[in-house]
């Protein structure tokens, strides 16, 4: 039945698969009922006397008559031939309607994603009131997105296979969104992750930051008089019922308070709590199948496991609006006294766990480049600093926001070139002390062209496993630098190679790898600079993020303490690019 489904699939454009089938799972179950051919009635028990006459056989009323009668209208058959035709009846039935039932339930997604957005709550809503329906949601939805994907393991040519897999990333952002708001934070955390699924998916997960439908405005007002205990009319001297943005959480709202004060005040959905009660429940469980079955993971083990462990810390904190307000207020307090930078700050009167209010900052989107051309921003002066304050965020203060994705980035003119405004503090990740650090040395190294120090930041960074082989890793990641395939504007080379180390024989890539891991916080700061490239060569064609913040390294490196010794050498390796 499976390949039967695989084929439906891809003719779902047509009638004609509908009827093939429901005819191929009927047929198999004997719901469609050949008749019989006439039976042959059995030999009698005892024959007709001689001189019978003909209307006597005819009438039946000869001896032996009735035995035969009866015979003929009931088959010879024993109790356990009829009992053996029941059980088989219901072990070919039962499965093929089970089929068919779950095929109407594959085909009734196909339709288009409701675009609604309190029809959309209503039913997300519904499913903390009723698990069954949610599991019977998500098994549809996995079977829509894994015929797909079945297709595309089958596809040999690589440009259809990459159609393919775009094909499904579609569609499991559509059967995402319809899950509900567990998913698709989960589908973000995933977007991260490009060493567990296809770039394909990546590309199409990323969309999950904008494609989830507004609730009214009228909805929104009633959960903030329910979180704040008086009427919208007490509260607020205005409130735009129409939302500044609409994320799987919550959205924001404009507002003002009876005091003039501007505010963007953001609203929870309801029911998230439950539903994630509901959903994270079961996501230990798939994590320790993915990892058993390596699924996904190139060999490794354990990594989904610590992936959907520290996403259900984000999750969680991330639906307590009081751990955003922390956050937020942890930003601003770490960059107020940089002029070229700011971010709204908490109004805590107006905040609880589901609501967040914060002052509003007005700013023209980063991704308006007319709008931003028109006021005359410096576009290079803007993609530098967000990369000079995500070295900060990384190296010095430990603590970043995950998502810097042109939806969360604006530009006003309170700095000559433009000032850098950041929102939304909902997804943040802290870095240890020794993370920070080993961040930093990496930048170094590929600035010094260093193999040695760059291999002893990442083990520091807990990105090679214990018992690698370090001079394998070391060799490769010269031959990387030599060949060009990690380096930067800003890489200082040194002396050219002799003969005999160009002559030497240098690992694969792929004997190596095996001795990598990345640990969940550093798969955030992937992340974040994964986002800022995008951003930041949307403002700069010639954007690189070690070119842009090589300048800032060393006054980070004297900062943790580098003394003469380290200033001296940059110095001399200075005089040698020269």
């Amino acid at each position: 039945q499976l390949p039967i489904f695989a084929m439906a699939s891809s003719m779902r454009k047509s009638r004609a698969w509908l009827a093939l089938l429901v005819g191929c799972c009927t047929v198999h179950s004997g719901l469609f009922v050949l008749p019989a051919a006439p039976a042959v009635p059995p030999r009698p028990a005892t024959r007709a006397a001689p001189g019978t006459t003909y209307a006597a056989l005819t009438a039946g009323t000869y001896p032996g008559a009735a035995v035969r009668l009866r015979r003929a209208g009931r088959p010879n058959q024993t109790p356990t031939a009829r009992g053996v035709g029941r059980t088989l009846k219901i072990m070919l039935g039962v499965p093929s309607l089970l089929a068919v039932f779950s095929f109407l339930m594959v085909l009734s997604g196909y339709k288009s994603m409701e675009t609604n957005g309190d029809a959309m709550q209503e039913k997300w809503s519904s499913f903390a009131r009723k698990p069954g329906r949610r599991m019977l949601s998500l098994m549809a939805g996995a079977c829509r997105v894994g015929l797909i994907a079945l297709r595309a393991k089958l596809i040999r040519d690589p440009e259809k296979k990459s159609a393919m897999h775009t094909k499904a990333g579609k569609r499991a952002v559509t059967e995402l969104v319809r899950l509900g708001p567990t998913y698709v934070k989960l589908g973000q955390i995933l977007s991260c992750r490009e060493d567990l699924v296809p770039k394909e998916y990546i590309n199409e997960l990323k969309r999950l930051q904008d494609e989830v439908p507004a609730f009214s405005g009228e909805r929104a007002k009633k959960i903030i008089e329910t979180e704040l205990g008086k009427p919208a009319s007490e509260l607020f001297a205005e409130f735009d019922d129409q939302p500044l943005a609409a994320a799987s959480l919550g959205q924001v709202h404009r507002a003002k308070t009876k005091d003039g004060v501007e505010m963007a005040i953001k609203i929870q959905r309801d029911n998230l709590k439950e539903m994630y009660d509901l959903d994270l429940a079961q996501f230990d469980k798939i994590a320790v199948t993915l990892d058993k079955f390596k699924i996904g993971v190139e060999g490794a083990s354990g990594v989904w496991v610590d992936m959907f462990e520290d996403a259900k810390v984000i999750l969680y904190r991330e639906i307590d609006y009081r751990a955003e307000a922390e956050n937020t207020q942890r930003w601003y307090d770490n960059f107020k006294d940089l002029k070229w930078t700011t971010s709204p700050k908490v109004i805590n009167e107006f905040t609880t766990s589901k609501v967040l209010a914060l002052t509003f900052v007005k700013g023209t989107k980063i991704s308006d480049l007319k709008a931003l051309e028109a006021q005359n921003f410096d576009r290079t002066l803007l993609a530098k600093n967000l990369a000079q304050a995500y070295l900060l965020a990384f190296c010095k203060y430990g603590f970043f926001n995950t998502d810097p994705h042109p939806g969360n980035l604006a530009v006003d003119d309170g700095y000559p070139g433009g000032r850098l405004i950041f929102y939304d503090f909902g997804q943040a990740c802290e870095l240890s002390d020794k993370q920070a650090d080993g961040i930093l040395q990496v930048i170094q190294s590929i600035v010094d062209f260093e193999a040695e120090a760059c291999v002893k930041a990442m083990k520091n960074l807990g990105c090679l496993k214990e018992g690698s082989d370090f001079k394998k890793v070391e060799a490769v990641v010269q031959n990387n630098f030599e060949t060009g395939k990690v380096k930067s504007k800003r890489s200082k080379r040194k002396r050219a190679l002799t003969e005999e180390e160009k002559n030497q024989k240098t690992p694969k890539q792929t004997e190596v790898m095996k001795y990598f891991q990345l640990p969940p916080a550093l798969a955030f700061v992937a992340r974040a600079i994964t986002q800022m490239e995008g951003v930041g060569v949307m403002l700069d064609e010639d954007y690189e993020f070690i070119d842009f913040v090589a300048d800032k390294v060393p006054e980070l490196q004297v900062e943790r303490g580098a003394g003469i010794s380290y200033i001296a050498g940059q110095l001399f390796k200075n005089w040698i690019r020269s």
